[in-house]
């Protein structure tokens, strides 16, 4: 099932429903190891909320210092930004990049800057995808500590 792990959050002081999801990366479904098919992304891709879908990534690399991204095709040809825009290019989706590590705390400037970035892109109307490896640990440091709680209405 992709995208796997969606979850959308709130402010912790507020109530009203904001375009603002958590979720593992593509291909997470299908188990933490072993090369994702293109196919799977493209899944991925187009389950994912929107409209103006902008994808905030904490992908880095695993505790080992392997490439999170070293699962799929582009890994060393291209970004995943370039990929999307080269199969996904109506769909007009912007990838912002914070690569942090696996099972590791999330510094806090690099929180700070996807706070900022969260701000920014909520503002112009973006539905935003916080995306990490499981779609938990390094996310949820993130909604936690920019004062987000998980929002169990509906999605």
């Amino acid at each position: 099932m992709e995208p796997f792990k969606v979850r959308r959050w709130r402010l912790s002081t507020r109530a009203d429903l904001i375009p603002f999801f958590t979720c593992a990366r593509p291909g997470r479904s299908k188990g933490r190891f072993g090369n994702i098919a293109d196919l799977i992304v493209d899944k991925w891709v187009n389950g994912l909320p929107g409209p103006k879908t902008a994808i905030i990534s904490l992908l880095g690399n695993k505790s080992s210092g392997t490439s999170e991204y070293s699962f799929y095709s582009f890994h060393g040809k291209s970004s995943f930004q370039e990929w999307l825009a080269n199969r996904h290019a109506a769909l007009q989706i912007s990838v912002y990049e914070h690569p942090t590590t696996d099972g590791r705390k999330v510094p806090a400037e690099t929180l700070g800057s996807i706070g900022s970035e969260l701000r920014t892109l909520l503002g112009a109307g973006h539905t935003v995808v916080l995306v990490d490896s499981g779609g938990e640990q390094r996310s949820h440091q993130v909604c936690k500590g920019l004062g987000f709680i998980e929002d169990t209405r509906k999605i």
